[in-house]
């Protein structure tokens, strides 16, 4: 399982395991789907501002 975390306003959100693996597969299952990104996978960064 990857090392998955997540933050909002700068707070981590503890994650269970199962929310963990859900929001792994969703991030892995769109960037699978994309152009032009490599296939080994290292590590993924998102930040969205509101």
């Amino acid at each position: 399982m990857a090392d998955v975390k997540l933050e909002v306003n700068e707070n981590e959100v503890p994650l269970n395991d199962l929310m963990e693996e859900m929001l792994e597969n969703l991030i892995f299952g769109y960037l699978k789907s994309a152009k032009g990104i490599p296939k080994d996978i290292k590590t993924i960064g998102i930040e969205i501002k509101l």
